[in-house]
């Protein structure tokens, strides 16, 4: 009798080990034991470059930004009908803001206990310093409030928010941490590998202007592969995104109204997330906007023509020993 050859026994034994190694479902729902903390470090980073007429005068403006923080949930030993309520707070944040128009420049730095603030290359607050501390006081008092702050809500398998309550500054800023809410959310289900599922979320704000009617953005994820990593099997999550093209109308704090034209949005990123534990591991989505402002206050029309991208990106931090 012939006996096989040896390369192809090998490659029966190879498809055989894959294929006992990476099953080809995963259960992608969050999960939650009593009283748990998760802390994420989060990273926000926005970048535009925008030109418009104000006053009949033509300019320009460049924006950088990246805020960070550490978002802290703890699970509430509580019981909900559709899902898990959790504590959540936020610590450890900074941000820092450059922007340029024109001739005119600023660059301001604010952390917990620091602060640095330049206009046009002159120094107008640095607290290590002594220079401007009453202006200072003021924004680690905003700082101090959101830390201080705490807001609950109840997370469903797919990581959807509902029941929120909290302070307002703390809710708008984890709202503008990660556009669908804390996390992107999941199937919420035993998912095959490749298959995907859709979502749609509303965007209540762009940029500093309120709108009248949230703008809709929809979303696709899908399971793409098993990645190793630290020697956990993890889900790795492609997500698209794409926001609808209609215009809009918004107004600012300062009572400014404005039509959004020709609103170009889409995104794309990937995510980890861990079967066995139910959580998120890390994660990161980038979205690039266009659209044309046109507003009009005290007589004065203004338009701007903006060109941006946002980088939200987040990483659980290792867990404590028990």
């Amino acid at each position: 009798m012939k006996l096989p050859q040896l390369s192809f026994v090998l490659a029966i034994c190879s498809a055989f080990v894959l294929c006992a190694a990476e099953p080809d479902t995963a259960d992608l729902r969050m999960k939650f034991a009593p009283n748990d903390t998760l802390l994420y470090d989060w990273t926000i980073n926005a970048v535009s470059d925008s030109t418009g007429k104000e006053k009949e005068k033509n300019f320009t403006l460049a924006a950088d930004s990246t805020f960070t923080m550490t978002l802290v949930l703890k699970a509430m030993n509580i019981r909900a009908k559709d899902g898990t309520p959790v504590l959540i707070k936020v610590k450890d944040q900074t941000y820092h803001d450059k922007r340029s128009v024109e001739n005119s420049k600023t660059d301001l730095f604010v952390a917990k206990g620091k602060m640095k603030y330049v206009e046009n290359d002159k120094v107008v607050i640095d607290s290590d310093n002594d220079i401007g501390l009453d202006k200072f006081q003021a924004y680690q008092q905003q700082l101090k409030n959101i830390e201080n702050a705490e807001m609950r809500a109840t997370l469903d398998a797919a990581g959807r928010q509902s029941d929120v309550q909290g302070e307002p500054s703390l809710v708008d800023a984890i709202k503008n941490g990660g556009a669908q809410g804390i996390f992107p959310i999941l199937a919420g289900r035993e998912v095959k590998l490749g298959e995907s599922w859709e979502d749609s979320f509303a965007m209540a704000k762009i940029a500093e202007f309120h709108l009248a009617r949230p703008a809709q953005v929809r979303s696709k994820m899908t399971f793409s592969k098993w990645e190793e990593k630290n020697g956990r099997r993890l889900a790795l999550i492609d997500m698209l995104t794409v926001w609808d093209s209609k215009d809009l109308k918004g107004e600012n704090d300062d009572g400014m109204l404005v039509e959004i034209t020709r609103v170009d949005g889409r995104g794309a990123g990937t995510c980890l997330f861990d079967p066995d534990s139910g959580r998120f591991v890390e994660g990161s989505i980038t979205f690039n906007l266009r659209y044309r402002i046109d507003g009009e206050k005290d007589g004065q029309k203004s338009g701007l023509d903006v060109n941006g991208k946002t980088r939200f990106s987040f990483k659980a931090q290792p867990q404590a020993p028990n």
